[in-house]
């Protein structure tokens, strides 16, 4: 009798753990924290930026958000004075994250870059997709930047970043970062001059330099732009003359060349779990 008893009790424990799982799972939300919301379309961004691959960057943002959650409190850096998170801390992760990506990517295949099976098996619209995204994030105008240039620029103009943040998430000093910015604006400048000689297209030597078709800037094509204008009277003239109303890169106006693009909250918050 206490047999079939201990038999019926543990039957309906079991029973009543089986009708709770089902709550606990439908009940689990498929956003990351809604704390994280002002950030995530400007994370993931940046990381597909520097990884070029979506699923890689869904990843990095995840690890971004799992460092953070790891780290609660005002320490560090994480939290203003004001309770706000820390823009600055989270790029400088975010940065740490890429980075560590992109070299388990070099040890996997010997490059920087995404291979060729990277998103394969997409549906089409999806993949399709992708592909405006990253042509989304193309800046013609910082073609003549180094890397580090780039980064800055990236974080200041896209990003929206003071100089002093700038400083804080790649680890340098603010006079340094502030010659850093100012020398990057100033290669933008001259690539801009460029391009709007190309665009005006009277001068044989820039239509021969640029061909018939408007694409993205070499870095050779580029250089022999710049130099093609800097060296032409009329040309200069030219690129006075059509830059002349334009603002300078880091101004209100340049955001609007300079998209952010939505991150996936669902691919965010699973990699966030899976972190």
């Amino acid at each position: 009798m206490s047999s079939r008893s201990e038999h019926s009790t543990q039957t309906t424990g079991a029973q009543r753990v089986r009708r709770r799982a089902p709550r606990s799972t439908t009940t689990r939300p498929q956003r990351p924290p809604e704390r994280y919301e002002p950030y995530l379309d400007g994370l993931f961004t940046y990381c597909l930026s520097a990884l070029c691959e979506h699923d890689a960057a869904a990843v990095a943002v995840g690890d971004v958000l799992a460092v953070a959650e790891r780290r609660p409190g005002r320490g560090r850096g994480r939290v203003t004075a004001e309770g706000e998170l820390s823009r600055p801390w989270l790029y400088a992760v975010a940065r740490w994250a890429c980075l560590r990506k992109l070299a388990e990517r070099r040890g996997r295949t010997g490059t920087d870059t995404p291979g060729d099976g990277a998103g394969a098996g997409l549906p089409e619209p999806i993949a399709a997709q992708r592909r405006r995204e990253l042509a989304a994030l193309a800046w013609p105008e910082a073609a003549g930047t180094s890397a580090e240039q780039r980064e800055a620029l990236e974080l200041a103009v896209r990003h929206r970043l003071g100089p002093s943040e700038v400083a804080a998430v790649l680890g340098k000093d603010q006079e340094e970062t502030r010659a850093l910015l100012s020398s990057a604006a100033c290669e933008v400048e001259r690539t801009r001059a460029a391009l709007a000689v190309v665009e005006l297209g009277h001068c044989p030597v820039v239509a021969r330099l640029a061909g018939d078709t408007q694409v993205l800037l070499s870095a050779a094509l580029r250089r022999e732009l710049v130099r093609h204008v800097d060296d032409c009277r009329e040309c200069r003239r030219m690129a006075e003359r059509a830059t002349a109303d334009g603002p300078w890169p880091g101004t209100a106006a340049a955001p609007a060349a300079l998209p952010v693009v939505e991150a996936p909250r669902a691919a965010v918050h699973a990699a966030l779990l899976g972190a």
